[in-house]
């Protein structure tokens, strides 16, 4: 074995050592129940509030004043329970082994309903002989402190009778006119009341694309329906504001009225707000909204339970959500976050941070679904100062410490049954500042699944009807390959709470079994194979390394075959390599897909001018249902098998006569969605849509202008039929309220592409290529938005194009036109004039005419219509046999005919 496979071998191994969960923390049985031992003292000592009892567990040479000071501060009195949970221990610098440490503990400390935690740092040393007592605090330090926790409960002692009663807030109405009201209080007044009896909501959202969605979900743009019962969270310091006193009058508690309540209240109260303290306490504690935050869980007879909540942090603040269904039915900005952001606001202008870099060691047993990790996290400071902040991870997954290299080890709490992970910090970290976390983490995660890239979900049986037994009988029944892939969904590792540009390294160990893709290129020498021993099963470790930024991380684990690299030969002068890497079954068309990707990438890079990345992994895999992923660096392409009980010809992605589109459409995202994100969910068009698009004029380019016109005209019919379900902006929310992705997909795919070649047409060909690549190079791994677009494509035409983004992007009407044409004399021989009107909403909209002539020539003409009529002489070449309006070109717009005039 050569010295360099060797130390590839021992580096494996000595991490999958450290991964070992059962690695001892103390170095001998002795010092662990010693230091134990003091905790249980620490513990009573805390609980009774005792500074001279915490005084008598200091070392000798321990500083007085400041333990003096520490005591003051963290010891209160009054508390009625205490938890101290060691989390951490290394040697004590300046003793010898076994005889100091340096201890991480959190302290749980409750006052009847009221908690808070504390992280300390407690320096620990042996003194004297080796009794458990013998072990002393030498020096002490408050990490991290997070207060105001509250385990809340309904008042059995009032009862109110409501007469009356309207509580309103933005675009919402709650009316009660005879009831009961019971509350829930904290110190600072009541943070939770609880409405029974009849009562009527009125949800009345101000936008006009709300009302579009709220009419889809319940048939009307204003919503009212009989609530029975409710539950309010709101902060104490604006409950005057919202309740009227003089609607409530005091009487004697119901038992029945209040078991009612009570079982309402604990249904509820879980739902938003609750912190997760893991093994600090078992009871449910919960925060106090913040300052002009409400919520309101209405319990309806109709629509079951509806969540009206108003959240002043976010950007879209109001929201309005289907429990039962998991269906946002709304998401907006109220007016005062409207005036603050505006409609095109950027998601890391919100952020508090910027996240620069991750490494990541993650270890991953796909059969069980386990995963355990240990993620280093480099980050910049954005806001003026933090105190804490937020990151997002996996809410199965359990965090086992989050340390610091500022502060050492970390508070952090879980956001019940939210991807989200609190962190608290000792101490403000100021604008510009960067912080490095080290993060361990593991449990349960389930692989990503099919996501709105893959066609008709197998759940949607009216597009993907079961074959009958006679149509299977002579197939053979394979099983697809299993594959296992955790992406942006999945929420794998600890990231920031929006999708965030930075460099990454990833190390990842699978059993030997399995194979592994992943975002970035594989350094030289890897996988390595770690040999079994003992019980430990043999594994592979892989390193992937990214050399330009990502806007979130991917892999995905299977059984491959794998290709070497093939250079790829470019306009640009950037180096590029393709790998491919297939289920064993599918190698000989991973082969053939090789190929054609090559030509794909190539012809993008001609469009663009650039390649982002240097490398490009096509990863086949099998599956029921076509589609793929396409993080940076690698593409995971679907194949399916012949036995799939599956069709998807009604579908808004699949092309009959362009069997090449899923890997035009994922190839291209490499650029469009990898390369230029999107700065909010908005904003998802540009990434699909120019995707699309982009698979389309590679369709042109291989397989004609037939296949062209075919892909322009379903681009057409779909984005026609699905206009009235909203705006290209909505982005997700299209067809989330009646959960059919085949409406996001007509509206954010098709129409989108569609509307790019509407642009082009307008503008002209040099423009708009101009455009984009204007576009590309400033967007370059960067966040952007409608806007930037139109700045980019109105700097190179020279004109604006405000009005066409307005209506083809933010607005979800079409054009309505009314065409016909006459033929005139002309000073040289005869002219059609082409006249065209347009009716409703004024639109910038490219329409096809195609003359045809006697001898049976045909000439296609764009007529640009941009205002009420429209009329354009062309002169004529011969005899005239018709004029008609083209429906290969993509032109969302139905058109009447005017008639014909001589």
């Amino acid at each position: 074995m050569t010295s360099t496979a060797w130390l590839r071998v021992a580096v494996a191994a000595a991490w999958l050592a450290a991964m070992n969960p059962a690695a001892p923390l103390a170095q001998n049985a002795q010092a662990a129940d010693g230091v134990r031992v003091l905790m249980q003292r620490l513990e009573r000592t805390v609980q009774a509030g005792d500074a001279a009892a915490y005084a008598a567990l200091l070392s000798e040479t321990a500083d007085r004043t400041a333990a003096r000071d520490f005591a003051t501060t963290e010891l209160a009195a009054g508390a009625t329970r205490v938890v101290i949970r060691e989390r951490d221990r290394e040697p004590l610098a300046g003793t010898l082994p076994g005889n100091g440490y340096r201890l991480s503990v959190d302290v749980f400390t409750e006052f009847g309903n009221r908690a808070r935690n504390s992280t300390w740092r407690l320096d620990v040393k042996r003194i004297g002989d080796e009794r458990d007592e013998s072990w002393r605090i030498a020096d002490q330090r408050r990490l991290t402190l997070i207060e105001n926790l509250h385990r809340l409960s309904l008042d059995r002692a009032k009862q109110f009778e409501a007469r009356d009663l309207t509580i309103a807030v933005e675009d919402l109405d709650l009316a009660l006119a005879e009831g009961s009201a019971f509350v829930s209080e904290v110190d600072e007044g009541t943070t939770g009341v609880v409405l029974l009896g009849r009562g009527e909501i009125r949800f009345h959202p101000a936008p006009d694309v709300e009302k579009g969605q709220l009419k889809i979900f319940g048939g009307s743009e204003t919503l009212r329906t009989r609530f029975d019962a409710a539950f309010i969270r709101v902060n104490p310091a604006n409950l005057d504001a919202l309740v009227r006193s003089d609607r409530l009058t005091p009487r004697g508690v119901d038992p029945r009225d209040f078991k009612r309540a009570d079982e309402l209240f604990r249904e509820d109260v879980p739902k938003s707000y609750a912190v997760d303290l893991s093994d600090l306490s078992r009871d449910l504690w919960s925060l106090v909204p913040a300052p002009g935050d409400f919520l309101a869980e209405i319990h309806t007879p109709r629509y079951d339970t509806l969540t009206y909540a108003r959240s002043t942090s976010e950007p879209e603040d109001i929201s309005f959500f289907d429990r039962k269904r998991h269906r946002n039915i709304a998401v907006y900005a109220s007016k005062q976050a409207l005036a603050r952001h505006g409609r095109s606001y950027s998601e890391d202008e919100l952020t508090a941070y910027d996240v620069l870099g991750y490494d990541l060691d993650v270890a991953v047993s796909p059969e069980r679904q386990w995963i355990e990790g240990r993620a280093r996290v480099q980050l910049r400071v954005r806001a003026p100062a933090i105190a804490s902040l937020t990151l997002r991870l996996a809410s199965s997954l359990t965090v086992r410490s989050i340390v610091s290299d500022q502060f050492g080890r970390l508070f952090a709490v879980r956001v019940r049954d939210q991807n989200a992970v609190i962190v608290n910090l000792p101490s403000f970290v100021l604008r510009d500042e960067e912080l490095l976390l080290t993060v361990a983490y593991g449990g349960r995660l389930e692989p990503q699944r099919e996501d709105p890239e893959a066609v008709a979900l197998p759940g949607q049986a009216r597009q993907a009807p079961a074959p009958t037994p006679d149509d299977t009988a002579a197939l053979p029944q394979l099983q697809p390959e299993r594959s296992f892939l955790y992406s942006n969904r999945s929420y794998w590792y600890p990231q920031a709470t929006v999708t965030d540009y930075a460099t990454a390294s990833i190390r990842l160990t699978v059993p030997a079994g399995f194979d592994c893709v992943a975002s970035g290129e594989l350094d030289a020498g890897f996988p390595v194979t770690v040999p079994a021993k003992d019980a430990s099963p043999a594994q592979k470790v892989y390193l992937f390394t990214t050399s330009q930024p990502l806007r979130y991380l991917a892999f995905l684990v299977s059984r491959f075959v794998r290709s070497e690299p093939t250079p790829v030969a470019l306009g640009s002068t950037r180096d590029f390599r393709l790998v491919v890497q297939a289920n064993p079954r599918q190698a000989r068309r991973g082969r053939d897909l090789a190929e054609r990707a090559v030509n794909v990438v190539q012809f993008y890079e001609s469009i663009i001018g650039d390649c982002p990345y240097p490398s490009l992994t096509l990863a086949v895999v099998e599956s029921e249902l076509p589609g793929g992923h396409s993080p940076g660096y690698f593409v995971a392409l679907n194949q399916t098998l012949p036995s799939t009980p599956y069709v998807w010809r009604n579908d808004p992605a699949s092309f009959e006569d362009f069997p090449e589109f899923f890997l035009a459409h994922e190839v291209a995202h490499q650029w469009w969605g990898q390369a230029v994100g999107w700065r909010n969910y908005h904003e998802q068009w540009i990434s699909e849509g120019f995707a699309q698009y982009f698979a389309a004029l590679y369709a042109q380019r291989l397989r004609g202008n037939e296949t062209f016109a075919s892909v322009l005209r379903q681009f057409r019919r779909w984005g026609m039929q699905q206009s009235d379900q909203g705006p290209i902006y909505l982005g997700y929310r299209l067809g989330h309220i009646r959960g059919d992705t085949r409406v996001f997909r007509a509206l954010v795919y098709n129409k989108s592409a569609a509307v790019l070649h509407m642009l082009r047409r307008l503008v002209g060909d040099q423009a708009f290529f101009r455009g984009v690549q204007r576009f590309y190079r400033a967007s370059r791994f960067s966040k952007v938005g409608t806007e930037d677009l139109r700045a980019a494509m109105e700097a190179e035409t020279g004109r604006s194009l405000d009005r066409f983004f307005e209506r083809w992007i933010y607005g979800s009407t079409l054009p309505r036109l009314k065409f016909g044409y006459r033929v005139e004399p002309a000073a040289a021989g005869q002219a059609v004039v082409i006249r065209v009107e347009q009716t409703g909403e004024l639109f910038d909209v490219p329409l096809t005419v195609i003359l045809r002539y006697a001898d049976k020539r045909e000439v296609q003409v764009i007529v640009p219509v941009a205002d009420r009529v429209v009329e354009v002489p062309i002169a004529l070449t011969g005899t005239l046999r018709g004029v008609e309006v083209s429906k290969d070109d993509g032109t969302l717009a139905e058109v009447e005919k005017l008639g014909i005039r001589n």
